[in-house]
């Protein structure tokens, strides 16, 4: 049985900024390999960070609990910060550590600890907007 606890349900309700924005903007689909989920990104970036957002997710309730912990806070953020919220994320579904404060909005996601297979699902976001930052950054 998949821990779908009550708050990552609560959360896989509360994804922002469902949809999609009009050109010109970046457009990347990420999927997860082994469960298939799946999740198109469309975003404006400025100077480097995310200005504006907007996407649509397939996924298992962890994947998209994931996507609303994540959307909540994209919006000004950089690189820097999403290549380390993907080292975190990926640290923190591999083990039993704890979280160090600045990332304990993380924490509804060690329920998906006891699934391999879905953390590709909760990585997505974070990979999406990887993949968004880096080509835009490569388009210049």
């Amino acid at each position: 049985m998949l821990p779908y606890t009550d708050e990552i349900l609560g959360l896989s309700m509360q994804i922002p900024r469902l949809g999609s924005l009009p050109p010109p903007s970046v457009a990347v689909e990420v999927v997860s390999p082994v469960c298939g989920s799946r999740l198109t990104l469309f975003s404006r970036v400025e100077g480097g960070r995310i200005a504006d957002f907007a996407w649509g997710i397939e996924a298992c309730a962890l994947g998209q609990a994931s996507a609303a912990l994540v959307g909540a806070r994209a919006v000004g953020e950089g690189e820097s910060f999403f290549n380390a919220l993907a080292e975190v994320l990926e640290t923190y579904l591999k083990s039993d550590s704890g979280l160090d404060p600045a990332w304990s909005w993380l924490a509804p996601l060690a329920a998906a600890r006891s699934v391999p297979q879905r953390h590709g699902s909760v990585l997505l976001p974070v990979r999406a907007f990887q993949r968004a930052l880096s080509s835009s950054a490569g388009s210049k």
